[in-house]
């Protein structure tokens, strides 16, 4: 994932500030609405992306649907990123925001992909060894995937466990069909 250096520093900034008031949670969950709103309402991102559309319209519309709801200092923190004309960037800041929250508290992502959907034994079992294998805490992304016939595939950074029937019947294939061990015949 792409993400510039200028919403880091804004994030880590926010972080900061936030931690001096004791709100980082409570800003955490206001990154998280805002960057919900943003992947359910194209319209919103519309708007935000817009070079079009004036920086007071869009402080205007955030105003309206997100200042009840949010902390004082992402509201203030909302009001001067779009004052230095970076709007279109507070999407790339909350993703930055939630990032820096997971490094600091040494939580990674993890990605569970399985045959079927998962019990809630199974599920708990893969989150130990997602977590093992980690050696933090995970958050996994589950998704299901019909195409792998049987099994999972877990995946925590660049570490992956391919357990899937899929896969062993790929590597069972391409053994059948190596034929490198058989010694070449020099027939001169």
């Amino acid at each position: 994932m792409a993400h510039s250096k200028a919403a880091d520093r804004y994030a880590k900034s926010l972080y900061q500030i936030a931690g001096s008031e004791g709100t980082q949670e409570l800003v955490l969950k206001d990154m998280q609405q805002y960057r919900e709103a943003l992947k359910t309402s194209r319209d919103l991102k519309a708007v935000m992306d817009s070079p079009v559309i004036a920086s007071s319209k869009k402080k205007g519309i955030v105003d309206a649907i997100f200042r009840p709801h949010f902390q004082q200092v992402t509201a203030l923190f909302f009001d001067l990123v779009i004052r230095k004309g970076r709007e279109k960037d507070l999407g790339d800041i909350a993703d930055a925001y939630i990032r820096e929250d997971k490094r600091v508290k040494g939580i990674k992502d993890g990605k569970l992909i399985s045959a079927t959907a998962l019990t809630a034994e199974l599920r708990q079992e893969l989150q130990s060894r997602a977590e093992k294998l980690a050696g933090s805490k995970v958050i996994l992304e589950e998704k299901v995937d019909s195409s792998l016939l049987g099994g999972f595939i877990l995946s925590v950074g660049d570490l992956q466990l391919d357990e899937s029937i899929k896969s062993k019947l790929a590597r069972l294939h391409h053994n059948l069909v190596d034929t490198s061990y058989i010694p070449k015949i020099d027939l001169i």
